[in-house]
């Protein structure tokens, strides 16, 4: 009989227009690990307003997630955590865990703990944001102790259209950025979960002879950490080609 080989089960609540999440983590994912979604509306326009509104489903997304009884939870959105600051995006994780007893992050709160980890303190980012999106990210990564020496976005305003730049757009872009902060830079982050910089980041990597990490990336180190998968994942850059820290905790609660 076809017996689903399933040891882990990672929950990602994800924005209600995006895809990447769902489609990059299971071609990326170890043996064993399969990936539940849950889903929050965001209103048409996808501004800064609405990513704040938005967040009134986060609790319901992850209550789902929950009772599913994944092993970690990773809320896929990094500019509605930049938002919340690193602080509050860290009492928000916490509430959550607390409430639904499943360990959490969010993707801003984990960029910041990898590029700790990786001990990058002057970066380059790149993103498919207009400028508006970026100014709570660099506030953010400094409070974080990280200092973005450029913050280059490709003016895009969608969903559609942030999932829409292919790989080779992503590395293009990125390298063009780096360019001028190559001998500064201690590496590279490239932000937005519907977008692909996860499948450029070892090519980017190659290239630059620096770490590069991406929304991706760090959302999925975190979460398979939370969930005690520690064997290294290589092809996504040096973060996740490293063994990771087995992270889990026991349940605080039930939901």
């Amino acid at each position: 009989m076809d017996q689903l080989d399933v040891k882990t089960k990672i929950g990602l609540v994800v924005v209600s227009a995006s895809s990447i999440s769902e489609l990059r983590y299971p071609k990326a994912a170890p043996p064993g690990v399969a990936f539940l979604t849950s889903r929050m509306m965001l209103a048409e326009g996808e501004s800064i307003e609405a990513l704040i509104e938005m967040e009134s489903n986060a609790s319901r997304a992850v209550g789902e997630l929950a009772s599913a009884k994944v092993d970690s939870v990773a809320y896929c959105c990094t500019v509605s955590g930049a938002l919340r600051g690193m602080e509050g995006d860290r009492q928000f994780c916490r509430e959550l865990e607390d409430r639904y007893g499943t360990p959490i992050t969010s993707t801003m709160l984990a960029v910041a703990e990898a590029l700790q980890h990786l001990g990058l303190k002057k970066i380059v980012v790149t993103t498919p944001y207009p400028d508006s999106h970026h100014v709570a990210e660099r506030a953010y990564l400094q409070e974080a102790g990280i200092e973005p020496l450029v913050m280059k976005g490709m003016g895009l305003e969608t969903a559609g259209g942030f999932a829409a730049v292919s790989p080779q757009e992503i590395f293009d872009f990125a390298m063009d950025a780096w360019k001028e902060f190559a001998d500064e830079a201690d590496g590279l982050f490239i932000s937005c979960m519907n977008h692909d910089g996860m499948a450029a980041a070892q090519s980017l990597e190659d290239e630059i002879g620096r770490p590069v990490v991406t929304s991706h990336t760090a959302t999925l180190w975190s979460a398979l950490s939370q969930a005690g998968e520690t064997d290294p994942l290589p092809g996504y850059g040096r973060l996740l080609a490293e063994p990771r820290a087995d992270r889990r905790k026991k349940a605080t609660s039930a939901a």
